[in-house]
């Protein structure tokens, strides 16, 4: 039996965007929203797919972060101050939603289960998010 589960979590964050031409290129934060769908066969015993504490545990990898491009030069600045959180190109919602799917399918191969992130969608505002659909594809 497969069976789908849902977890939205928020984190807040500050992000640049390298390559982009407007404000988005200054440094500026956002109240992230994220929808996850994973699916795949429960536990046998526990009857669970995969414990929702671990969904959290991912997107709170981002909160309270500054998330960069790894090659932009406000990184090493920030660093004598604060963590930053780097990605191989510009952290729009497009990448953090790959980043997050990512994460989340690594857990589920740790965690010995057979569920898979279906879909995930990354709100950077109450208006507009980017989305992964790996049944879409």
């Amino acid at each position: 039996m497969v069976t789908c589960i849902y977890k939205e979590t928020t984190f807040d964050a500050s992000h640049r965007l390298l390559h982009y031409v407007g404000k988005c290129n200054r440094l500026h934060g956002h109240r992230w929203r994220v929808e996850v769908w994973i699916a795949g066969t429960p536990d046998e015993r526990t009857g669970i797919l995969i414990d929702f504490n671990c969904i959290r545990a991912v997107t709170d990898r981002f909160d309270h972060q500054v998330i960069l491009n790894e090659d932009d030069p406000m990184v090493p600045c920030i660093r004598q101050f604060h963590e930053v959180v780097t990605t191989a190109g510009d952290p729009t919602s497009e990448a953090l939603a790959e980043i997050i799917a990512d994460l989340l399918n690594e857990a589920c191969i740790r965690e010995g289960t057979d569920a898979r992130v279906t879909k995930v969608r990354v709100w950077e505002a109450q208006t507009c998010y980017a989305e992964i659909d790996y049944a879409g594809l």
